[in-house]
Protein backbone atom coordinates (compact mmCIF):
# COMPACT_ATOMS: atom_id res chain seq x y z
CA UNK A 1 0.00 0.00 0.00
CA UNK A 2 2.83 2.50 0.72
CA UNK A 3 3.68 2.17 -3.01
CA UNK A 4 -0.01 3.56 -3.76
CA UNK A 5 0.64 7.11 -2.16
CA UNK A 6 4.87 7.46 -3.39
CA UNK A 7 6.43 7.71 -6.50
CA UNK A 8 6.15 4.61 -8.32
CA UNK A 9 7.95 3.49 -11.71
CA UNK A 10 5.69 2.54 -14.84
CA UNK A 11 5.38 -1.17 -13.97
CA UNK A 12 4.57 -0.71 -10.47
CA UNK A 13 1.94 1.37 -11.47
CA UNK A 14 0.58 -1.06 -14.00
CA UNK A 15 0.94 -3.78 -11.74
CA UNK A 16 -0.79 -1.78 -8.51
CA UNK A 17 -3.90 -0.86 -11.07
CA UNK A 18 -4.38 -4.80 -11.89
CA UNK A 19 -3.86 -5.89 -8.00
CA UNK A 20 -6.83 -2.92 -7.34
CA UNK A 21 -9.39 -4.75 -9.84
CA UNK A 22 -9.15 -7.92 -7.56
CA UNK A 23 -9.18 -6.37 -3.94
CA UNK A 24 -9.99 -3.12 -2.39
CA UNK A 25 -7.47 -0.29 -1.29
CA UNK A 26 -8.39 -0.98 2.17
CA UNK A 27 -7.91 -4.36 1.87
CA UNK A 28 -4.32 -3.18 -0.01
CA UNK A 29 -3.42 -0.60 3.07
CA UNK A 30 -3.08 -4.10 5.29
CA UNK A 31 0.14 -5.21 4.14
CA UNK A 32 2.48 -2.81 5.16
CA UNK A 33 6.15 -2.89 3.86
CA UNK A 34 9.10 -2.43 6.19
CA UNK A 35 11.70 -2.91 3.95
CA UNK A 36 13.07 -2.96 0.20
CA UNK A 37 15.89 -3.19 -2.11
CA UNK A 38 15.16 -0.94 -5.32
CA UNK A 39 16.16 -2.45 -8.59
CA UNK A 40 19.73 -3.23 -9.46
CA UNK A 41 21.10 -3.95 -12.99
CA UNK A 42 23.64 -6.29 -11.38
CA UNK A 43 20.89 -8.77 -10.11
CA UNK A 44 18.21 -7.68 -12.38
CA UNK A 45 15.54 -8.17 -9.60
CA UNK A 46 13.87 -5.96 -6.81
CA UNK A 47 12.50 -6.89 -3.39
CA UNK A 48 10.31 -5.74 -0.72
CA UNK A 49 9.67 -7.39 2.52
CA UNK A 50 5.82 -7.32 3.59
CA UNK A 51 4.05 -7.61 7.20
CA UNK A 52 0.11 -8.39 7.23
CA UNK A 53 -1.67 -8.69 10.34
CA UNK A 54 -2.71 -12.76 9.21
CA UNK A 55 -0.36 -13.75 7.07
CA UNK A 56 2.71 -12.40 8.86
CA UNK A 57 5.99 -11.17 7.16
CA UNK A 58 7.00 -12.52 4.12
CA UNK A 59 9.30 -11.58 1.26
CA UNK A 60 8.35 -10.74 -2.68
CA UNK A 61 10.95 -10.37 -5.32
CA UNK A 62 10.42 -10.09 -9.01
CA UNK A 63 12.65 -9.47 -12.28
CA UNK A 64 14.47 -11.42 -14.69
CA UNK A 65 12.56 -14.70 -14.80
CA UNK A 66 16.40 -16.97 -14.98
CA UNK A 67 17.52 -14.58 -11.88
CA UNK A 68 14.64 -15.31 -9.99
CA UNK A 69 14.56 -19.50 -10.58
CA UNK A 70 18.48 -19.17 -9.16
CA UNK A 71 17.12 -17.72 -6.09
CA UNK A 72 13.65 -20.43 -5.84
CA UNK A 73 13.67 -23.69 -4.35
CA UNK A 74 11.36 -25.07 -6.85
CA UNK A 75 13.62 -23.36 -9.40
CA UNK A 76 14.95 -26.17 -11.08
CA UNK A 77 11.80 -28.14 -11.48
CA UNK A 78 9.91 -24.90 -12.71
CA UNK A 79 12.53 -23.84 -15.18
CA UNK A 80 11.74 -25.61 -17.79
CA UNK A 81 7.82 -24.32 -17.90
CA UNK A 82 9.09 -21.23 -16.62
CA UNK A 83 11.40 -20.20 -19.95
CA UNK A 84 9.19 -21.81 -22.23
CA UNK A 85 6.78 -19.41 -21.51
CA UNK A 86 9.19 -16.52 -21.57
CA UNK A 87 10.69 -17.43 -24.58
CA UNK A 88 6.71 -17.69 -26.16
CA UNK A 89 6.12 -14.35 -24.47
CA UNK A 90 9.22 -12.48 -25.72
CA UNK A 91 8.71 -13.85 -29.32
CA UNK A 92 5.73 -12.07 -29.24
CA UNK A 93 7.23 -8.87 -28.19
CA UNK A 94 6.21 -9.21 -24.10
CA UNK A 95 8.09 -8.57 -21.71
CA UNK A 96 8.40 -11.28 -18.86
CA UNK A 97 9.29 -11.37 -15.44
CA UNK A 98 9.28 -13.54 -12.86
CA UNK A 99 7.84 -13.53 -9.22
CA UNK A 100 8.43 -15.33 -5.92
CA UNK A 101 7.19 -15.24 -2.94
CA UNK A 102 8.53 -16.73 0.20
CA UNK A 103 6.46 -18.75 2.75
CA UNK A 104 6.46 -19.94 6.57
CA UNK A 105 9.99 -21.71 6.37
CA UNK A 106 11.54 -18.25 4.73
CA UNK A 107 12.40 -20.02 1.01
CA UNK A 108 10.95 -18.14 -1.69
CA UNK A 109 8.83 -20.17 -4.27
CA UNK A 110 8.37 -18.87 -7.90
CA UNK A 111 4.66 -17.74 -7.84
CA UNK A 112 4.53 -16.84 -11.97
CA UNK A 113 5.02 -14.89 -14.97
CA UNK A 114 4.14 -11.21 -15.17
CA UNK A 115 3.84 -9.94 -18.91
CA UNK A 116 4.01 -6.74 -19.96
CA UNK A 117 2.92 -5.23 -23.30
CA UNK A 118 5.20 -1.74 -23.57
CA UNK A 119 4.85 -0.67 -27.31
CA UNK A 120 6.74 1.99 -28.58
CA UNK A 121 5.57 5.31 -29.23
CA UNK A 122 3.16 6.27 -32.28
CA UNK A 123 6.07 8.17 -33.84
CA UNK A 124 9.02 6.32 -32.94
CA UNK A 125 9.07 4.42 -36.41
CA UNK A 126 8.53 7.70 -37.85
CA UNK A 127 11.72 9.69 -36.06
CA UNK A 128 13.49 6.46 -36.58
CA UNK A 129 13.01 6.31 -40.62
CA UNK A 130 13.85 10.61 -40.36
CA UNK A 131 16.91 9.57 -38.87
CA UNK A 132 18.07 7.27 -40.88
CA UNK A 133 17.04 9.17 -44.29
CA UNK A 134 19.21 11.65 -42.76
CA UNK A 135 22.50 9.01 -42.80
CA UNK A 136 22.16 8.28 -39.09
CA UNK A 137 22.90 4.99 -38.41
CA UNK A 138 20.30 4.12 -35.15
CA UNK A 139 20.98 1.35 -32.48
CA UNK A 140 19.06 -0.09 -29.97
CA UNK A 141 20.40 -0.68 -26.83
CA UNK A 142 18.26 -2.56 -24.11
CA UNK A 143 18.23 -5.08 -21.52
CA UNK A 144 15.45 -6.44 -22.73
CA UNK A 145 15.33 -9.95 -23.95
CA UNK A 146 17.20 -10.49 -27.71
CA UNK A 147 13.93 -12.08 -28.90
CA UNK A 148 12.26 -9.42 -27.25
CA UNK A 149 14.75 -6.23 -29.25
CA UNK A 150 14.34 -8.28 -32.66
CA UNK A 151 10.59 -8.28 -32.35
CA UNK A 152 10.97 -4.57 -31.63
CA UNK A 153 13.47 -4.07 -34.00
CA UNK A 154 11.26 -5.16 -36.52
CA UNK A 155 8.36 -2.98 -35.74
CA UNK A 156 10.42 -0.17 -36.22
CA UNK A 157 12.11 -1.22 -39.24
CA UNK A 158 15.61 -0.98 -37.70
CA UNK A 159 17.22 -4.61 -38.89
CA UNK A 160 17.09 -7.27 -36.96
CA UNK A 161 20.93 -7.68 -36.26
CA UNK A 162 20.37 -7.69 -32.52
CA UNK A 163 23.05 -9.14 -30.76
CA UNK A 164 23.14 -10.24 -27.01
CA UNK A 165 25.35 -8.85 -25.12
CA UNK A 166 25.84 -11.78 -22.90
CA UNK A 167 27.03 -14.20 -25.29
CA UNK A 168 29.49 -11.93 -26.91
CA UNK A 169 30.75 -11.84 -23.85
CA UNK A 170 30.90 -15.73 -23.30
CA UNK A 171 32.01 -16.46 -27.22
CA UNK A 172 34.94 -13.55 -26.55
CA UNK A 173 36.12 -14.98 -23.37
CA UNK A 174 35.61 -18.39 -24.58
CA UNK A 175 33.64 -19.53 -21.61
CA UNK A 176 31.63 -22.07 -23.90
CA UNK A 177 32.81 -24.57 -25.96
CA UNK A 178 34.02 -23.71 -29.86
CA UNK A 179 31.33 -25.72 -31.67
CA UNK A 180 28.57 -24.03 -28.97
CA UNK A 181 29.39 -20.27 -29.79
CA UNK A 182 27.46 -20.09 -32.94
CA UNK A 183 28.41 -16.70 -34.54
CA UNK A 184 30.64 -15.03 -31.77
CA UNK A 185 32.87 -18.07 -31.59
CA UNK A 186 37.00 -16.96 -31.42
CA UNK A 187 36.03 -13.60 -31.39
CA UNK A 188 39.01 -10.86 -31.13
CA UNK A 189 38.61 -7.53 -29.76
CA UNK A 190 39.15 -6.17 -33.73
CA UNK A 191 36.04 -8.93 -34.18
CA UNK A 192 33.91 -7.53 -31.64
CA UNK A 193 34.21 -4.07 -32.64
CA UNK A 194 33.01 -5.05 -36.35
CA UNK A 195 29.98 -6.46 -34.69
CA UNK A 196 29.19 -3.74 -32.58
CA UNK A 197 29.60 -1.12 -35.62
CA UNK A 198 27.36 -3.10 -37.89
CA UNK A 199 24.32 -4.36 -35.46
CA UNK A 200 21.31 -2.79 -35.14
CA UNK A 201 21.23 -3.23 -31.29
CA UNK A 202 22.12 -4.90 -28.32
CA UNK A 203 19.99 -6.83 -26.03
CA UNK A 204 20.56 -7.76 -22.15
CA UNK A 205 22.82 -5.23 -21.61
CA UNK A 206 23.82 -4.18 -18.15
CA UNK A 207 25.02 -0.54 -17.39
CA UNK A 208 28.51 -0.62 -17.89
CA UNK A 209 28.06 -2.61 -21.22
CA UNK A 210 26.54 0.63 -22.18
CA UNK A 211 29.27 2.31 -21.90
CA UNK A 212 31.75 -0.02 -23.69
CA UNK A 213 29.55 0.47 -26.97
CA UNK A 214 29.49 4.34 -27.12
CA UNK A 215 33.74 4.17 -26.61
CA UNK A 216 33.61 1.20 -28.81
CA UNK A 217 31.76 3.22 -31.67
CA UNK A 218 33.55 6.20 -31.37
CA UNK A 219 37.27 4.59 -31.58
CA UNK A 220 35.59 3.31 -35.00
CA UNK A 221 35.65 7.15 -36.07
CA UNK A 222 32.00 7.71 -35.31
CA UNK A 223 30.66 10.76 -33.55
CA UNK A 224 28.17 9.64 -30.94
CA UNK A 225 24.57 10.52 -29.58
CA UNK A 226 23.07 8.60 -26.75
CA UNK A 227 19.73 8.88 -25.12
CA UNK A 228 19.04 7.94 -21.94
CA UNK A 229 17.06 8.32 -18.57
CA UNK A 230 18.15 6.50 -15.76
CA UNK A 231 21.12 7.02 -13.20
CA UNK A 232 23.07 4.24 -15.08
CA UNK A 233 22.86 5.64 -18.27
CA UNK A 234 24.78 8.99 -16.85
CA UNK A 235 28.46 7.51 -17.60
CA UNK A 236 27.58 6.66 -21.24
CA UNK A 237 25.59 10.20 -21.45
CA UNK A 238 28.62 11.60 -20.33
CA UNK A 239 30.82 10.05 -22.81
CA UNK A 240 28.91 10.39 -26.06
CA UNK A 241 29.57 13.48 -28.21
CA UNK A 242 26.00 14.44 -27.70
CA UNK A 243 24.47 12.90 -24.60
CA UNK A 244 20.60 13.33 -24.99
CA UNK A 245 18.12 13.19 -21.30
CA UNK A 246 14.70 12.39 -22.48
CA UNK A 247 11.78 13.36 -20.69
CA UNK A 248 11.63 12.60 -16.67
CA UNK A 249 15.19 11.73 -16.72
CA UNK A 250 16.58 11.87 -13.06
CA UNK A 251 18.65 14.13 -11.89
CA UNK A 252 22.07 12.52 -12.60
CA UNK A 253 20.96 11.80 -16.29
CA UNK A 254 20.24 15.43 -16.91
CA UNK A 255 23.66 16.83 -15.34
CA UNK A 256 25.31 14.33 -17.57
CA UNK A 257 23.39 15.30 -21.15
CA UNK A 258 24.35 17.70 -23.47
CA UNK A 259 20.38 18.44 -24.88
CA UNK A 260 17.37 17.58 -22.11
CA UNK A 261 13.94 17.07 -23.42
CA UNK A 262 10.98 18.39 -21.83
CA UNK A 263 8.61 16.83 -23.65
CA UNK A 264 7.96 12.65 -24.20
CA UNK A 265 9.44 11.37 -27.66
CA UNK A 266 12.37 11.60 -29.19
CA UNK A 267 10.76 13.42 -32.61
CA UNK A 268 12.59 16.77 -31.21
CA UNK A 269 15.93 15.11 -31.93
CA UNK A 270 15.28 14.96 -35.84
CA UNK A 271 14.39 18.97 -35.00
CA UNK A 272 17.89 19.14 -33.44
CA UNK A 273 19.97 17.47 -35.86
CA UNK A 274 18.06 19.35 -39.26
CA UNK A 275 18.68 22.81 -37.02
CA UNK A 276 22.19 21.78 -36.40
CA UNK A 277 22.80 21.24 -39.97
CA UNK A 278 21.46 24.31 -41.26
CA UNK A 279 23.47 26.20 -38.66
CA UNK A 280 26.90 24.79 -39.70
CA UNK A 281 25.36 25.47 -43.18
CA UNK A 282 25.57 29.09 -42.84
CA UNK A 283 28.74 28.71 -40.38
CA UNK A 284 30.83 27.17 -43.77
CA UNK A 285 29.13 29.38 -46.16
CA UNK A 286 30.10 32.56 -44.38
CA UNK A 287 34.29 31.15 -43.76
CA UNK A 288 34.10 30.52 -47.32
CA UNK A 289 33.02 34.06 -47.70
CA UNK A 290 35.03 35.41 -45.30
CA UNK A 291 37.97 33.70 -46.66
CA UNK A 292 37.45 34.40 -49.75
CA UNK A 293 36.88 38.19 -49.04
CA UNK A 294 40.20 38.62 -46.87
CA UNK A 295 42.05 37.34 -50.49
CA UNK A 296 40.80 39.12 -52.40
CA UNK A 297 41.71 42.24 -50.26
CA UNK A 298 45.23 41.21 -48.90
CA UNK A 299 46.34 40.27 -52.62
CA UNK A 300 44.62 43.09 -54.55
CA UNK A 301 46.95 45.67 -52.36
CA UNK A 302 50.43 44.15 -52.27
CA UNK A 303 49.96 44.12 -56.43
CA UNK A 304 48.36 47.27 -56.00
CA UNK A 305 51.26 48.33 -54.33
CA UNK A 306 53.98 47.70 -57.24
CA UNK A 307 51.30 50.80 -59.24
CA UNK A 308 53.11 54.20 -59.18
CA UNK A 309 50.68 56.83 -59.42
CA UNK A 310 53.29 59.84 -60.02
CA UNK A 311 53.83 58.00 -63.68
CA UNK A 312 49.92 58.36 -64.62
CA UNK A 313 48.35 61.38 -62.75
CA UNK A 314 49.26 64.78 -62.50
CA UNK A 315 48.26 64.99 -58.66
CA UNK A 316 49.60 61.96 -57.64
CA UNK A 317 53.02 63.02 -57.97
CA UNK A 318 53.78 62.91 -54.20
CA UNK A 319 52.80 58.92 -54.20
CA UNK A 320 54.99 56.33 -55.09
CA UNK A 321 52.78 53.70 -54.33
CA UNK A 322 48.80 53.26 -55.01
CA UNK A 323 47.20 52.82 -51.68
CA UNK A 324 43.45 53.57 -50.22
CA UNK A 325 42.71 55.96 -47.39
CA UNK A 326 42.75 54.07 -44.06
CA UNK A 327 39.15 55.46 -43.49
CA UNK A 328 38.09 53.48 -46.87
CA UNK A 329 39.40 50.28 -46.19
CA UNK A 330 37.29 50.37 -42.61
CA UNK A 331 34.73 51.20 -44.55
CA UNK A 332 34.89 48.17 -46.54
CA UNK A 333 35.74 46.13 -43.88
CA UNK A 334 33.05 47.80 -41.23
CA UNK A 335 29.94 47.78 -43.77
CA UNK A 336 30.39 44.73 -45.36
CA UNK A 337 31.32 42.39 -42.40
CA UNK A 338 28.86 44.27 -39.76
CA UNK A 339 25.88 43.29 -42.91
CA UNK A 340 26.74 39.80 -44.15
CA UNK A 341 26.21 38.59 -40.22
CA UNK A 342 22.64 38.43 -41.68
CA UNK A 343 23.70 35.42 -42.93
CA UNK A 344 22.94 33.45 -40.19
CA UNK A 345 19.25 33.84 -41.27
CA UNK A 346 19.77 32.82 -44.85
CA UNK A 347 18.17 30.12 -46.69
CA UNK A 348 19.72 27.06 -46.21
CA UNK A 349 19.52 23.28 -47.87
CA UNK A 350 20.13 20.79 -44.50
CA UNK A 351 22.53 17.91 -45.96
CA UNK A 352 21.26 14.68 -46.49
CA UNK A 353 24.48 13.19 -44.61
CA UNK A 354 26.30 13.52 -41.76
CA UNK A 355 28.72 16.49 -42.26
CA UNK A 356 32.44 17.64 -41.91
CA UNK A 357 34.04 20.10 -42.66
CA UNK A 358 36.01 19.13 -45.72
CA UNK A 359 38.25 21.84 -45.67
CA UNK A 360 40.05 21.31 -48.58
CA UNK A 361 36.91 21.86 -50.18
CA UNK A 362 36.49 25.07 -48.68
CA UNK A 363 39.46 26.64 -49.60
CA UNK A 364 39.34 25.76 -52.93
CA UNK A 365 36.12 27.41 -53.51
CA UNK A 366 36.90 30.39 -51.51
CA UNK A 367 40.17 30.13 -53.50
CA UNK A 368 38.63 30.52 -56.43
CA UNK A 369 36.19 33.11 -55.67
CA UNK A 370 39.16 34.91 -53.91
CA UNK A 371 41.66 35.42 -56.78
CA UNK A 372 39.22 35.75 -59.50
CA UNK A 373 38.04 39.02 -57.67
CA UNK A 374 41.83 39.59 -57.20
CA UNK A 375 42.10 39.35 -61.25
CA UNK A 376 39.01 41.78 -61.90
CA UNK A 377 40.15 44.38 -59.76
CA UNK A 378 43.92 44.04 -60.90
CA UNK A 379 42.40 44.88 -64.49
CA UNK A 380 40.49 47.55 -63.68
CA UNK A 381 43.29 49.44 -61.86
CA UNK A 382 44.98 48.99 -65.00
CA UNK A 383 42.03 50.38 -66.70
CA UNK A 384 42.22 53.48 -64.53
CA UNK A 385 45.94 54.13 -64.72
CA UNK A 386 45.28 53.94 -68.78
CA UNK A 387 42.72 57.18 -68.12
CA UNK A 388 45.30 58.66 -65.68
CA UNK A 389 45.63 62.64 -66.87
CA UNK A 390 49.38 62.19 -67.92
CA UNK A 391 48.53 59.41 -70.01
CA UNK A 392 49.11 60.59 -74.19
CA UNK A 393 46.13 58.10 -75.47
CA UNK A 394 43.74 56.24 -74.08
CA UNK A 395 41.61 53.17 -74.82
CA UNK A 396 39.79 50.99 -71.85
CA UNK A 397 40.18 53.93 -69.72
CA UNK A 398 37.01 55.28 -72.04
CA UNK A 399 34.75 52.87 -71.24
CA UNK A 400 34.92 53.64 -67.03
CA UNK A 401 35.10 57.69 -68.07
CA UNK A 402 33.15 59.39 -69.90
CA UNK A 403 36.12 61.74 -71.13
CA UNK A 404 37.96 58.70 -71.17
CA UNK A 405 40.89 60.71 -68.35
CA UNK A 406 40.58 60.92 -64.73
CA UNK A 407 42.83 62.27 -61.85
CA UNK A 408 44.33 60.26 -59.02
CA UNK A 409 41.38 60.79 -56.34
CA UNK A 410 38.61 59.86 -58.69
CA UNK A 411 40.75 57.07 -59.93
CA UNK A 412 41.01 55.56 -55.91
CA UNK A 413 37.39 56.05 -55.74
CA UNK A 414 36.57 53.85 -58.59
CA UNK A 415 39.57 51.00 -57.32
CA UNK A 416 36.87 51.64 -53.72
CA UNK A 417 33.49 50.80 -54.79
CA UNK A 418 34.63 48.32 -56.85
CA UNK A 419 36.43 46.61 -54.04
CA UNK A 420 33.02 47.21 -52.00
CA UNK A 421 30.76 45.66 -53.96
CA UNK A 422 32.42 42.19 -55.41
CA UNK A 423 33.62 41.64 -51.79
CA UNK A 424 30.10 41.77 -50.35
CA UNK A 425 28.51 40.26 -53.92
CA UNK A 426 30.67 37.30 -53.31
CA UNK A 427 28.43 36.30 -49.98
CA UNK A 428 25.65 35.52 -52.71
CA UNK A 429 28.09 33.20 -54.59
CA UNK A 430 29.46 31.03 -51.62
CA UNK A 431 26.10 30.57 -49.92
CA UNK A 432 25.31 27.85 -53.26
CA UNK A 433 27.34 24.60 -54.59
CA UNK A 434 24.88 25.54 -57.95
CA UNK A 435 24.56 29.02 -59.81
CA UNK A 436 23.87 31.95 -57.10
CA UNK A 437 20.25 31.85 -58.45
CA UNK A 438 19.35 28.53 -57.41
CA UNK A 439 18.13 29.56 -53.74
CA UNK A 440 16.80 32.77 -52.86
CA UNK A 441 18.56 34.35 -49.95
CA UNK A 442 16.78 35.53 -46.99
CA UNK A 443 14.66 39.16 -46.89
CA UNK A 444 17.69 40.42 -44.09
CA UNK A 445 20.41 38.73 -46.09
CA UNK A 446 19.37 40.57 -49.17
CA UNK A 447 18.04 43.95 -47.84
CA UNK A 448 21.43 43.61 -46.06
CA UNK A 449 23.29 43.91 -49.07
CA UNK A 450 21.07 46.53 -50.59
CA UNK A 451 21.55 48.84 -47.33
CA UNK A 452 25.85 47.86 -48.21
CA UNK A 453 25.54 48.66 -51.63
CA UNK A 454 23.80 51.91 -51.79
CA UNK A 455 25.76 53.29 -48.84
CA UNK A 456 28.82 52.79 -50.68
CA UNK A 457 27.42 53.91 -53.94
CA UNK A 458 26.31 57.23 -52.16
CA UNK A 459 29.31 57.72 -50.88
CA UNK A 460 31.45 57.16 -53.90
CA UNK A 461 29.34 59.84 -55.36
CA UNK A 462 28.91 62.26 -53.02
CA UNK A 463 31.58 62.01 -50.63
CA UNK A 464 35.00 63.33 -50.47
CA UNK A 465 37.70 62.14 -48.06
CA UNK A 466 41.36 61.38 -47.46
CA UNK A 467 41.85 62.44 -51.01
CA UNK A 468 39.21 60.41 -52.72
CA UNK A 469 36.76 62.69 -54.73
CA UNK A 470 33.43 62.04 -55.88
CA UNK A 471 33.11 59.79 -59.00
CA UNK A 472 29.95 60.70 -61.55
CA UNK A 473 26.77 58.35 -61.59
CA UNK A 474 27.83 57.21 -65.05
CA UNK A 475 31.44 55.75 -63.55
CA UNK A 476 29.12 54.36 -60.59
CA UNK A 477 26.83 52.42 -63.29
CA UNK A 478 29.65 51.02 -65.55
CA UNK A 479 31.53 50.36 -62.15
CA UNK A 480 28.80 48.23 -61.04
CA UNK A 481 27.86 46.79 -64.42
CA UNK A 482 31.65 45.70 -64.60
CA UNK A 483 31.12 43.71 -61.31
CA UNK A 484 28.22 41.55 -61.84
CA UNK A 485 30.16 40.66 -65.37
CA UNK A 486 32.60 39.36 -63.20
CA UNK A 487 30.50 37.87 -60.44
CA UNK A 488 28.66 35.59 -63.16
CA UNK A 489 32.25 34.33 -64.47
CA UNK A 490 33.37 33.91 -60.38
CA UNK A 491 30.13 31.98 -60.18
CA UNK A 492 30.76 29.60 -63.35
CA UNK A 493 34.50 29.14 -62.06
CA UNK A 494 33.11 28.25 -58.87
CA UNK A 495 30.71 25.37 -60.21
CA UNK A 496 33.80 24.32 -62.44
CA UNK A 497 36.33 23.85 -59.01
CA UNK A 498 33.11 21.55 -57.70
CA UNK A 499 32.83 19.84 -60.72
CA UNK A 500 36.52 19.09 -60.65
CA UNK A 501 36.67 18.64 -56.70
CA UNK A 502 33.81 15.59 -57.66
CA UNK A 503 35.64 14.20 -60.84
CA UNK A 504 39.30 13.87 -58.46
CA UNK A 505 37.84 12.68 -55.83
CA UNK A 506 39.88 15.49 -53.77
CA UNK A 507 37.17 15.31 -51.07
CA UNK A 508 35.86 12.11 -49.97
CA UNK A 509 32.32 12.64 -48.95
CA UNK A 510 31.58 8.84 -48.54
CA UNK A 511 33.84 7.78 -45.59
CA UNK A 512 31.50 7.85 -43.18
CA UNK A 513 29.08 5.89 -44.89
CA UNK A 514 31.81 3.21 -46.17
CA UNK A 515 32.73 3.43 -42.51
CA UNK A 516 29.52 1.47 -41.53
CA UNK A 517 28.68 -0.51 -44.84
CA UNK A 518 32.19 -1.94 -45.05
CA UNK A 519 31.21 -3.92 -41.75
CA UNK A 520 29.23 -6.84 -42.91
CA UNK A 521 25.82 -7.45 -40.56
CA UNK A 522 25.78 -11.11 -39.29
CA UNK A 523 22.07 -11.85 -39.83
CA UNK A 524 21.04 -15.84 -38.64
CA UNK A 525 17.83 -16.81 -39.73
CA UNK A 526 15.46 -18.30 -37.86
CA UNK A 527 16.73 -21.85 -37.67
CA UNK A 528 20.19 -20.17 -37.07
CA UNK A 529 19.45 -18.25 -34.04
CA UNK A 530 17.16 -20.83 -32.94
CA UNK A 531 19.66 -23.51 -32.43
CA UNK A 532 22.29 -21.09 -31.30
CA UNK A 533 19.75 -20.34 -28.47
CA UNK A 534 19.48 -24.27 -27.95
CA UNK A 535 23.29 -24.76 -28.32
CA UNK A 536 23.62 -21.69 -25.48
CA UNK A 537 21.54 -23.07 -22.58
CA UNK A 538 22.76 -26.86 -23.33
CA UNK A 539 25.80 -25.58 -22.14
CA UNK A 540 24.27 -23.54 -19.49
CA UNK A 541 22.73 -26.44 -18.08
CA UNK A 542 25.87 -28.81 -18.17
CA UNK A 543 27.60 -26.34 -16.24
CA UNK A 544 24.46 -25.90 -13.92
CA UNK A 545 23.95 -22.41 -15.10
CA UNK A 546 20.76 -20.77 -16.88
CA UNK A 547 21.88 -18.56 -19.94
CA UNK A 548 19.60 -16.39 -21.75
CA UNK A 549 19.48 -16.30 -25.39
CA UNK A 550 16.57 -16.31 -27.07
CA UNK A 551 15.51 -16.90 -30.58
CA UNK A 552 13.40 -14.87 -32.89
CA UNK A 553 9.71 -15.86 -33.28
CA UNK A 554 7.82 -15.70 -36.29
CA UNK A 555 4.71 -13.34 -35.23
CA UNK A 556 2.65 -10.89 -36.55
CA UNK A 557 2.85 -7.19 -35.64
CA UNK A 558 0.23 -5.88 -33.36
CA UNK A 559 -0.58 -2.28 -33.44
CA UNK A 560 -1.36 -0.34 -30.61
CA UNK A 561 -5.11 0.34 -30.35
CA UNK A 562 -6.44 3.66 -31.63
CA UNK A 563 -2.63 4.28 -33.07
CA UNK A 564 -1.89 6.92 -30.85
CA UNK A 565 0.77 7.54 -27.87
CA UNK A 566 -0.35 7.40 -24.12
CA UNK A 567 1.52 8.00 -21.16
CA UNK A 568 4.29 5.14 -20.45
CA UNK A 569 2.45 3.91 -17.53
CA UNK A 570 -0.78 3.46 -19.35
CA UNK A 571 0.80 1.76 -22.23
CA UNK A 572 1.81 -1.21 -20.06
CA UNK A 573 -0.63 -4.01 -20.03
CA UNK A 574 0.32 -6.42 -17.32
CA UNK A 575 -1.05 -10.09 -17.58
CA UNK A 576 -0.81 -12.56 -14.50
CA UNK A 577 0.24 -16.42 -15.82
CA UNK A 578 0.11 -18.31 -12.25
CA UNK A 579 2.08 -22.06 -12.21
Amino acid sequence: AKRLDEGQDAIDTCIMNKALERISKAEMEEYKQVDFIPFDPAIKRTEATIVHPKEGKFTVTKGAAPQILELCTDGKRMEQKVMRIVDDLAGRGYRALGVAMSKGDGKLYFSGVLSLFDPPRHDTKRTIERAQDMGVQVKMITGDHTAIAIETARRLGMGTSIHSVDAMKSGHQQEIDHKSAGPYKNLGPDDLDDIILAADGFAEVLPEDKFKIVEVLQASGQIVGMTGDGVNDAPALKKAEIGIAVEGATDAARAAADIVLTEPGLSVIIDAMTASRKIFQRVRNYCMYRVAGTIQLIFFFFIAVFFDPSSSFENGEDEKNFRLPVLAVVFITLVNDACVLTISKDYVNPDTDPQAWHLKEVFIIAAVLGFSAVLASVLLLLSVFDGGDQKGSRTVSCIFFEDCKTNYGKAQTVVFLNLCISDIITVFSARTKSWFFSRKPALALFLAFIFAVTATSMVSTLVSFGGMEPISAYSMGIIWIYVLIWFVIRDALKLIAYKLIEKYKIVDRTAYLDLVKAKPKDRLGMSGIRKFSQDIREVGRRRGESVDVYFEADVQEKLVPGGRSAPLAEEKKVHFVDL
